[in-house]
C-alpha cells in the first residue's frame, strides 16, 4: 500500500543508521529526553538548510552568469566569431578548468551533509532513536486511555481530552496512523474509529491535491475494509473496497478483495472480554463515588500530634479514607526541596522499564504495568531523614524496608490491580513478606492517575507532597486481599510516586501478633 509513501520524508532521519535505547514512552522524564533530541535536530537541520541554501545561491549565481555568456555568444548566431576572440576563449577554458570543477567538488563532497550525518550519529548514540515499538508503546496508551475513561477519537482528535479542550487538534496524517497503528496491533474496533476521524479529516481538507486525496482516500478504506473484515463484517468490507475500485478500477484493492474472498471473518474484537474487576475500576478511575465497603464508622481529618515526639510542633494532617483496613492520608509530609532533593538522588540513577514479579521470582514486563522506576538506598541525607519520617508514622523497624522505590508514569501510564505482598515466592533478601505500604506522591497530575482500592471502593488523586499508608498484611501475617489497589491511567501530566515497602522481619515487637488469627477478615474478598 501507498499509506506511508507520505511520512517517508519525515522518518527518513531514522534511516540514518541510528541506533535505539531503552523505552521512552513509559517515562515523561525520559519523553523529555527526547524533547531535547528533537530541539538540537531542529537546530541541526536549520543550520545544515542554511549551508545548503548558501551553496545552492551561489550555483545559481554562477549558472546565471553562464546563462548570460551563452546568451551574448549565441547573439548573431555567429558561435566562430565568439570563440576567436581571445579573451572569450579564455573564459571558456577557465571555466571548464576551474569553475565547473569548483561547482562538482561540493556537490559530491556534500560537506554540510556529512556534517550533518555526523551530528545525527552522535546524537543516536548518546540519546538514542525510538523505533516502531515506541510509536505502538504510545498508541496502545492513548487506546488505554480511551477504554478506561470513555474518550473518543473524534474528540481526540478535536483536541479536547476528557471534556478540557487543548491546543493539541490532529490532523488526518495523525489520525490515520494512530488507526493503522491499531490494526497492526489487532484493535480493530478502535482502528475503525480513529479511520473514520481521519477520513473525515481528510473529506473537508482545502489544501489536499484531489488526486492525493483520492489515493489516501482509497488507502483508509483499505484498512477500514480489512478492520470490518476481521470484525465479522465482510459486505461492509466488500462495499468499502467496490468504492476504491470504482475510482480506479487497476488499484491493488483487487488483490485485497481476492484474499478476503477465501478467508472467513475471524471476528477477533468480539471475542475479548473484559476482566469482572474491570468496570468496577474504571468508575473509580473517572472519579465516580461507589458505596465503601467498610465498617460504617464515620472518617475524620484530624491533626496528629501524638504519633511520635517528632510531630509535637508539627502534628500530622491525617485524613481517614477508609477503616478495616486503614487506610490514611498524611498531607504535607514533604516540602518541595525535599522532594527535588529525591529527583537529584534518582537522576544520579538509570531509570529502567517496570515489570512484574511473577512465578519464581521471575521479572516480566507486561503492559499492565506502564511505568519506570528505579531504586533509592537510605544512605544520602535525604533519604535518611524519608527512612526515620516512615518509621516515625508507621511505628515499623526500617531494618526490614526496600529501597525506596521512584517510578515516573507516560503516555497512558498505569499499574492494573494489584497486590502489594507476594504470599509465594518471597524475595530472599528480606525477611518475610510486604506487611505495609507508603507510597510518597512526587507530583501532583492533571488528569488521571488516581490510585484506587477496587475491592474497597476508594479513589484518592494524587497530591504532591502526600503519603499514603497501609497494611498489606493482617496481624496474622496472612495477606490481605482487601488491598489490592491500581495506579490508572495518567491521561494528562506526569505522575510520580515513591513506595517504601516495609516487611515482616523485624517487626515481632512493633506489631505483635494476636493469638488468634484475624485473617477471617478478609476471606470474603479472596474470590472476588
Amino acid at each position: 500500500m501507498s499509506h506511508r509513501v507520505w511520512c517517508c520524508l519525515s522518518l527518513w532521519l531514522f534511516l540514518l543508521t541510528v541506533r535505539a535505547r531503552a523505552e521512552f514512552y513509559s517515562s515523561v522524564d525520559s519523553m523529555q529526553d527526547l524533547g531535547q533530541l528533537e530541539l538540537e535536530l531542529l537546530n541541526v537541520t536549520r543550520s545544515y538548510l542554511n549551508a545548503q541554501q548558501q551553496q545552492i545561491n551561489l550555483f545559481r549565481k554562477f549558472v546565471e552568469q553562464l546563462k548570460l555568456e551563452h546568451h551574448m555568444a549565441m547573439d548573431g548566431a555567429n558561435l566562430d566569431d565568439y570563440l576567436g576572440h581571445p579573451l572569450h576563449a579564455f573564459r571558456l577554458i577557465k571555466r571548464l578548468v576551474y569553475d565547473w570543477d569548483a561547482l562538482h567538488a561540493p556537490l559530491v563532497e556534500n560537506k554540510p551533509r556529512e556534517d550533518y550525518r555526523q551530528v545525527v550519529d552522535n546524537l543516536s548514540k548518546e540519546v538514542g532513536f525510538p523505533d516502531l515499538s515506541e510509536l505502538q508503546g504510545v498508541v496502545k496508551g492513548v487506546a488505554r486511555l480511551q477504554r478506561v475513561y470513555n474518550l473518543t477519537a473524534s474528540d481526540l482528535a478535536d483536541g479536547i481530552i476528557n471534556g478540557y479542550f487543548y491546543d493539541s487538534a490532529m490532523d488526518w496524517r495523525e489520525c490515520y496512523e494512530i488507526g493503522v497503528q491499531l490494526f497492526d496491533l489487532g484493535e480493530h474496533r478502535r482502528s475503525l474509529e480513529w479511520l473514520q476521524v481521519a477520513f473525515n479529516l481528510l473529506r473537508t481538507n482545502p489544501e489536499m491535491d484531489e488526486d492525493d486525496n483520492s489515493q489516501f482516500m482509497a488507502d483508509i478504506r483499505e484498512y477500514a475494509a480489512l478492520a470490518n473484515f476481521e470484525l465479522g463484517n465482510p459486505k461492509r468490507a466488500g462495499r468499502l473496497l467496490e468504492k476504491v475500485l470504482q475510482a480506479e478500477p487497476t488499484h491493488p484493492a483487487q488483490h485485497i478483495r481476492n484474499y478476503l474472498d477465501h478467508r472467513e471473518g475471524s471476528r477477533s474484537d468480539q471475542q475479548k472480554r473484559d476482566p469482572s474487576w474491570f468496570a468496577n475500576y474504571t468508575r473509580l478511575c473517572q472519579g465516580k463515588t461507589l458505596p465503601e465497603k467498610g465498617d460504617g464508622s464515620p472518617l475524620r481529618c484530624f491533626l496528629d500530634g501524638k504519633r511520635h515526639a517528632y510531630f509535637t510542633l508539627a502534628p500530622l494532617q491525617v485524613e481517614q479514607v477508609h477503616l478495616e483496613p486503614d487506610i490514611n492520608v498524611y498531607h504535607g509530609v514533604l516540602t518541595l526541596d525535599q522532594i527535588d532533593s529525591i529527583f537529584e538522588e534518582a537522576d544520579k540513577l538509570q531509570m529502567t522499564r517496570s515489570g512484574v514479579t511473577g512465578a519464581g521470582g521471575t521479572r516480566t514486563v507486561l503492559d499492565l504495568r506502564v511505568s519506570q522506576q528505579t531504586g533509592l538506598d537510605y544512605e544520602s541525607p535525604i533519604m535518611k531523614s524519608i527512612a526515620r519520617l516512615v518509621a516515625y508514622i508507621s511505628g515499623f523497624d526500617m531494618a526490614g524496608a526496600e529501597p525506596m522505590q521512584v517510578a515516573n508514569y507516560g503516555v497512558g501510564g498505569q499499574y492494573e490491580p494489584h497486590p502489594d505482598y507476594f504470599e509465594v515466592n518471597l524475595p530472599t533478601s528480606f525477611k518475610g513478606d510486604r506487611i505495609s505500604t507508603s507510597m510518597f506522591y512526587l507530583s501532583n497530575v492533571e488528569q488521571g492517575g488516581y490510585t484506587v482500592f477496587t475491592k474497597l471502593n476508594v479513589f484518592l488523586p494524587p497530591i504532591k507532597g502526600a503519603l499514603v499508608m497501609w497494611h498489606n498484611l493482617h496481624r496474622s501475617l496472612d495477606v490481605d486481599p482487601r488491598t489490592y489497589h491500581a495506579g490508572c491511567p495518567v491521561i494528562v501530566g506526569s505522575k510520580r510516586i515513591g513506595n517504601i515497602w516495609i516487611h515482616s522481619g523485624h517487626q515481632e515487637f512493633r506489631r505483635p501478633c494476636n493469638l488468634t488469627s484475624d485473617s477471617f477478615k478478609s476471606a470474603a474478598y479472596r474470590k472476588s
